[in-house]
């Protein structure tokens, strides 16, 4: 046995646990929450704060997606890879507030029920898996906590979603020799897994499109010498260019279209997000694109993921091609 420390915000526990575990199974983008039937409406309004992400393809869905579950079957879905148990108030009488208690160490149990309602574990029952526990005295009090602990407690499941799914999408087989024939030619390269083929690579156009079908899911890079967005409204108007440049006969929709600031590994640029939408026929769906300058290569970089995956979930596929994505790298020895 050993103790795992877990710290979130001021909230400090130790729980034993085996050190045989086995790796966790289940979704990765379903949270199965513990909670007294009666319970369930404040659980959703406290679930909703912290995991509000929606992707709109162009119907919403939800990045989480939660499953309630009673808590007397702890022992049944313990070894999924997201666990949640919450207890709103300190009667015993409520099946959650039990389970919480029973999990947690007397002390840890009061402090938090005072204090800081959320305590984090991970890997409580099994390998790549993470386990929160909130313990407040009212919906409201926990609410009110949320604003201070729930990026945090958000970006920590994040994190274990990146790991479980890189762990799926690159530790069985890569195309290795791909991975280096793009390097050797184009000066930048990426983890390209198993089942991903080329469809187009042209130093003429400066493009590479890797893709996969059923569902259709595509990964273009596309380049251009020099720094050519220098600003927001350049970076904007460089990527509404992109879709036709590249396919032809796609835009993008004015519907939730959104540009931010962000970083891609070490770079500066833009993250933009949307509806893509073929001018031809009636197909459409979301993308992740992000722009920006590298120095090393001089070039500026658009790096543009989509998926065609009409009537089905499309979040996860998205989410791997973003993954795939973030393994982009240039050759700094050129």
């Amino acid at each position: 046995m050993k103790r795992i420390l877990y710290i979130i915000g001021t909230a400090v526990i130790f729980i034993m646990v085996g050190c045989g575990k086995p790796l966790s199974k289940g979704a990765d983008d379903e949270l199965i929450v513990l909670v007294a039937k009666e319970d369930r409406v404040a659980a959703r309004k406290i679930l909703t704060k912290i995991f509000s992400d929606t992707l709109y393809t162009p119907a919403p869905e939800p990045y989480y997606k939660a499953k309630f579950v009673k808590p007397s079957d702890l022992q049944i879905v313990r070894h999924h890879p997201n666990l949640i148990a919450l207890s709103i108030n300190d009667d015993l009488t409520n099946p959650g507030t039990r389970l919480v208690k029973s999990i947690l160490p007397e002390e840890s149990y009061l402090r938090s029920k005072k204090n800081n309602p959320f305590i984090q574990t991970h890997e409580p029952y099994a390998k790549l898996q993470t386990m929160l526990l909130i313990n407040g005295n009212s919906m409201e009090s926990i609410v009110s906590a949320v604003e201070i602990q729930g990026l945090e407690i958000y970006e920590n499941f994040e994190n274990q979603f990146i790991e479980r799914q890189s762990r799926f999408l690159f530790k069985r087989a890569r195309k290795e020799e791909l991975e280096q024939k793009v390097l050797k030619k184009h000066g930048f390269s990426l983890l390209i897994p198993w089942g991903f083929t080329v469809v187009q690579d042209s130093v003429e156009t400066s493009i590479l499109w890797i893709g996969k079908e059923e569902p259709f899911r595509w990964l273009v890079f596309h380049w251009e010498e020099g720094m050519v967005i220098q600003n927001i409204s350049d970076a904007e108007q460089f990527s509404l260019e992109i879709p036709q440049r590249i396919f032809g006969h796609i835009q993008y929709s004015d519907y939730k279209f959104n540009i931010s600031p962000t970083m891609f590994n070490d770079w500066s640029g833009w993250r933009i997000t949307g509806l893509w939408e073929s001018l031809e026929e009636s197909q459409g769906g979301p993308f992740i694109a992000y722009t920006f300058y590298d120095g090393i290569t001089n070039r500026t970089y658009y790096i543009h993921a989509l998926i065609f995956n009409p009537g089905d979930d499309k979040y996860l596929l998205l989410r791997q091609l973003d993954i795939i994505a973030h393994t982009f790298f240039v050759d700094e020895t050129s």
